[in-house]
């Protein structure tokens, strides 16, 4: 007797769960539905696997599996909600074109031919290997702008193939804002659960995204604070002792619990005075928390002035402190001015635009944090210490 549709959809993804656990695990929370009246081949919601009943039967089991793990992918890079103002049509091709390299690359079942896709062509072109769906667009946009998917792709707001002829397609409703969150939300999750149940086994593409998912970058304020909060040692622990000195470390009972930091502000021309007062007032908030701080303050370029000491007993506020612009950047006057004046605090706060003249100073003086402004890319890091992005 021959197999139903849904019968051979459920069995490739047990195979998927046998061979290829990752796409199998996400390819389960997909529910199976008949859309054979409107899909010409298979679609997805992000939630159902939507298939056409005779496109299915045409296929052997191994491009079965492909098409499965395609639509599995087309959740996982959220291709219903990131096309944009994009047409239609031709960014589902070039959507089809970085999952299809991704599944053959990952050996997941075969690529389906072009004798099951009536007189349509496989979307592959090993010239997009490294590419994005976007930059597959803009390149298909110019060379190939009739380019066609193989599969129906329905976008959370409703729309689909045809520029908005998918609304309301098998049921299928536009999506509130709020909707399309939860929904984008729900495919996260079981990404990650699914690469855990996996044992870490995912494409590269989708490890890099899972890296983003669980360790998102912060906000530079909440990192801000969770640094100088951190230079609050309470209770027995190893004091830090002078660079210095060459002292041994003892353990030792910590000093009063006082803010003790210094900042540095980069006053070179690519930093304003008004981003600065934005960066003072930041730390102003935080200094505001602690009964007792002490906050060294000093601005630099190629040389050290405007320094000045804020304490919890004087009453002055950061936002008195006067800010000026400044010339070229040198780390290094920083840390010989600390000292020079036996200036030793728990943390150093570098406000700059992380482009020294020549090296980025002592590693070994105090714990640094670098805040660095007009890197929108992030590819500024420091030597050492910790980097923080101001954007």
């Amino acid at each position: 007797m021959q197999k139903t549709a849904e019968e051979r959809i459920t069995q490739s993804r047990v195979r998927l769960l046998l061979t290829r656990p990752w796409f199998g695990q996400l390819a389960i929370r997909l529910k199976l539905k008949d859309a054979s009246e409107w899909c010409p081949t298979a679609a997805t919601d992000g939630r159902q696997f939507l298939f056409n009943r005779e496109f299915v039967d045409r296929l052997d089991d191994d491009e079965l599996d492909f098409l499965v793990g395609h639509e599995v992918l087309h959740c996982v890079f959220d291709h219903m909600e990131a096309r944009g103002d994009r047409l239609h049509r031709l960014y589902n091709a070039a959507a089809d074109y970085n999952i299809n390299m991704t599944l053959i690359e990952q050996n997941v079942g075969k690529i389906i031919g072009e004798d099951k896709l009536d007189g349509g062509k496989p979307c592959l072109d090993w010239k997009y290997t490294g590419w994005n769906s976007y930059e597959i667009y803009d390149d298909l946009l110019k060379n190939m702008p009739e380019a066609i998917g193989m599969d129906f792709h329905l976008d959370l707001d409703g729309s689909g193939d045809g520029e908005g002829e998918g609304e309301g397609k098998g049921g299928f409703k536009p999506m509130s804002s709020e909707e399309r969150k939860a929904l984008q939300d729900e495919i996260k999750q079981a990404v990650i659960q699914a690469t855990q149940a996996a044992g870490g086994e995912a494409p590269e593409a989708v490890k890099r995204m899972i890296n983003e998912l669980i360790a998102p970058r912060m906000d530079w304020r909440d990192v801000l604070r969770t640094q100088l909060e951190s230079s609050i040692k309470s209770d027995f622990t190893f004091m830090r002792p002078s660079k210095r000195s060459g002292q041994v470390i003892f353990p030792g009972m910590n000093r009063d619990e006082e803010l003790n930091i210094c900042v540095a502000l980069d006053t070179s021309g690519s930093i304003s005075a008004d981003m600065l007062r934005v960066f003072l007032s930041e730390v102003q908030g935080i200094m505001d928390q602690y009964q007792s701080y002490k906050i060294h303050i000093f601005q630099f370029d190629t040389g050290v002035y405007g320094d000045d000491c804020f304490t919890s007993d004087d009453g002055r506020n950061l936002s008195e402190y006067e800010v000026v612009g400044g010339g070229g950047t040198d780390f290094d006057v920083v840390f010989n001015h600390l000292s020079e004046q036996n200036i030793e605090p728990d943390q150093l706060v570098m406000f700059t635009d992380g482009l020294p003249w020549g090296s980025w100073g002592n590693p070994d003086y105090c714990d640094t944090l670098f805040v660095v402004h007009g890197d929108p890319k992030h590819s500024i890091q420091s030597p050492f210490g910790v980097t923080i992005h101001y954007d």
